[in-house]
């Protein structure tokens, strides 16, 4: 038993293992910074994590019959809001971390490697949550979560958390693109919106995963444009 917990535990983390060699044999990045970046990854669950305990299981809840709109809502503000605003905040750190490497590639590495971390923890979590249930079936419903959030959520929070970073960094730029952020939000509020559903309009989330990728990639690719002017 317990060597099934380890190996299901270690396979929730092969998506930060293999972003943390990647940045550090590849983009050449400080080890300590990419520590770094982990752990703030892991303390950025938290803050948003307990707020959502807190917040009524009803206080989304309406009986005008307009279901779908306050479900929209709810996904906007409680999953997209925040924790994109927590995201956001724990990546500030990483300026000062990396004040004599401050570069926009290095940054925005370590942003992603952020989102990689807090995708990661969240997985552990959800599979922790989970683990009673699978031990009252056969196991499979438990690796076909820890699988699902692989291909699904872990990518989400790591283009996200592109996004938020590249916001970050802009702040500090003193240009503050603050529509940067606000596409996390909303990206992530659609994504928890969508897969919600029981029916084929869930999977409008493949969508939303790719079209965050493509943001992420298409907000560098002109931010890295505007630092080579």
């Amino acid at each position: 038993m317990f060597l099934k917990l380890a190996i299901s535990i270690l396979i929730c983390f092969i998506p930060l293992i293999a972003g943390f060699l990647i940045f550090f044999l590849k983009a050449k990045i400080k080890l300590l910074h990419l520590l770094i970046a982990i752990v703030l990854g892991l303390l950025a669950i938290f803050p948003s994590s307990i707020i959502q305990f807190f917040i009524p299981s009803d206080a989304f809840t309406t009986t005008s019959g307009n279901l779908v709109f306050f479900s929209l809502l709810k996904s906007l503000l409680m999953y997209g809001f925040l924790e994109e605003i927590f995201k956001a905040a724990f990546i500030v750190p990483l300026v000062p971390v990396t004040k004599r490497d401050f570069s926009f590639l290095n940054f925005l590495c370590l942003s992603l490697l952020f989102g990689l971390s807090f995708g990661c923890f969240e997985s552990v979590i959800y599979f922790l949550d989970n683990l009673q249930k699978s031990v009252n079936r056969d196991g499979t419903f438990l690796y076909s979560l820890i699988l699902s959030r692989l291909l699904t959520s872990d990518i989400l929070h790591t283009a996200c958390s592109g996004l938020c970073g590249l916001f970050v960094y802009s702040c500090f730029r003193k240009k503050f693109k603050v529509w940067y952020f606000l596409e996390a939000v909303i990206l992530h509020g659609l994504y928890d919106f969508f897969i919600g559903f029981r029916s084929g309009i869930r999977w409008f989330f493949v969508v939303v995963l790719l079209l965050a990728v493509l943001e992420c990639r298409l907000k560098y690719v002109a931010m890295r444009n505007d630092e080579e002017r």
